[in-house]
């Protein structure tokens, strides 16, 4: 192994170390101290480093993953198409539901969104007409207040 290839592999040793230290609870100071770094401060350094190249990795592998389904489900898409256009119920829902995945997977589609009316304003009269008026059995769960 070439004098990098040894340095590389020495420091990644050192920084799985680093890391599983964390993990386990241990300070900056003692990991610094066991694993040879010269402050606290390098081996938080070292650990950030570390985690942030591994996140970098982590992305790069989760876009390949997506990319790998998207055409997954292309091929699918493909194949249920011509079904589809000639009116097979069945593959039309099938379609919609691959491109409804295709959707999510890329994030495509646009939040919902809700349009307030906030230039008017309600009393508290009018707040409690609306809660006596919610039909029973469709309160809440969650709300602060609901019957256990």
């Amino acid at each position: 192994m070439s004098a990098s290839k040894a340095k590389r592999a020495q420091v990644a040793e050192r920084r799985a170390k680093a890391i599983a230290m964390v993990l386990a609870g241990v300070d900056y100071e003692t990991i610094a101290d066991r694993l040879g770094y010269a402050s606290r401060g390098a081996a938080h350094t070292d650990v950030d480093r570390a985690l942030s190249a591994n996140l970098t990795d982590l992305k790069d592998k989760a876009a390949l993953l997506r990319e790998t389904q998207a055409m997954r489900y292309q091929r699918l898409l493909a194949a249920v198409w011509p079904k589809a256009l000639k009116g097979d119920l069945k593959a039309v829902e099938t379609a919609a539901r691959l491109v409804d995945r295709i959707v999510k997977l890329w994030g495509l589609a646009e939040p919902d969104k809700l349009d307030l009316d906030v230039t008017g304003q309600i009393t508290a009269d009018d707040l409690l007409a609306l809660i006596r008026s919610t039909p029973e059995g469709d309160e809440d769960p969650g709300a602060v207040g609901a019957d256990a």
